[in-house]
């Protein structure tokens, strides 16, 4: 998992002279299910990681750099990406054909779900809130692949499907129907930057302390309440909601920046939405792969969140987080 691109030493060595990196040595990561990863040795005893884009192209991993640097610059706590030491403040090499960018190594651990603290969910909270405040002055567009019309295009693609196991055919109708209504719902204003996916395995923590907000490949622009919840949902359920951890992660992004009440109003369907989108996507990204070939990810854990939401109810919610 995470290795589709090899990198020699002599490529590696190659590759970071590019950044005026000396490299004595690289690690691949199994470090995702998308793109490529490394950890690279450099002189002195310094670590940095290395990103091979898999699917994107030099445009795109090139605007998601300058997104990070962006962030970065003011105040949110995710790593600059190293420029090329040619100069003109590009960001962006070439490997095997394949965009490849350089960041610092940023010490931290992923927390488990077990392990998770009302301290750690104000955090991300709080990391949550800086990255809409950071991101309202990026110029550039951030179109998503995850949009109404993309889970639609996926579920009729699923119909078509052969090989798709009975009990996912078994909720496809559900699935659409929740799909219909939920893409004529408004989840508040649109915000120039959200993270969109901002998961336990995209954060980092050293001592208690957030170090690090990682992986922005998802990064679109969107709804706060959408991003809020999307994050909610995969920071505090464990085998079901657990309510402190919601609150404390709410209560930390109003602490840095307040809803509105449109965002407020919407936080309900913008989670429902989110249980959704998950849902499709794990079954479209996982169920269909064959086991083994990437860590399994469950589209039931997403119905059994979205059933939850639903036997909650939008006040009730609102209520629990606090907002």
């Amino acid at each position: 998992m995470g290795i589709f691109t090899a990198l020699s030493q002599e490529d590696a060595q190659a590759l970071g002279a590019r950044f005026g990196l000396a490299v004595t040595g690289a690690h691949g990561l199994d470090a995702g299910s998308v793109n490529t990863s490394y950890e690279l040795a450099i002189e002195g005893g310094g670590r940095v990681f290395l990103r091979i884009y898999e699917g994107a192209d030099a445009a795109s991993a090139a605007r998601e750099a300058r997104l990070l640097a962006h962030l970065a610059e003011r105040g949110v706590p995710t790593p600059r990406p190293l420029e090329l030491a040619s100069g003109g403040g590009a960001f962006v090499a070439e490997h095997a054909g394949k965009p490849a960018v350089v960041f610092p190594w940023i010490e931290g651990e992923i927390v488990c779900q077990r392990r998770v603290t009302e301290a750690h969910a104000r955090a991300v909270g709080e990391a949550l809130a800086r990255v809409h405040l950071a991101g309202a002055s990026f110029g550039e567009p951030l179109a998503t692949r995850f949009g109404p019309a993309d889970l639609a295009a996926r579920l009729a693609a699923l119909r078509e499907r052969t090989d798709a196991p009975e009990h996912v055919r078994l909720i496809l109708p559900e699935l659409e129907r929740r799909l219909d209504r939920l893409s004529r719902v408004s989840f508040g204003p649109t915000l120039p930057v959200i993270h969109a996916d901002l998961f336990r395995d995209n954060v980092l923590f050293r001592d208690g302390a957030l170090t690090a907000v990682l992986d922005f490949e998802s990064a679109s622009s969107g709804a706060a309440a959408f991003d809020l919840m999307v994050t909610v949902l995969a920071w505090c359920f464990g085998d079901g909601l657990d309510r402190g951890l919601a609150r404390a992660l709410a209560s930390g992004y109003s602490a840095v920046r307040a809803l509105a009440d449109d965002e407020r109003a919407a936080l309900h369907d913008a989670a429902l939405f989110a249980a959704l989108r998950f849902t499709i996507t794990r079954i479209t990204d996982y169920e269909l792969r064959p086991r083994g070939a990437f860590a399994f990810k469950d589209y039931r854990r997403f119905v059994a969140r979205g059933a939850a939401l639903e036997a909650l109810g939008a006040r009730e919610l609102v209520e629990m987080l606090g907002v």
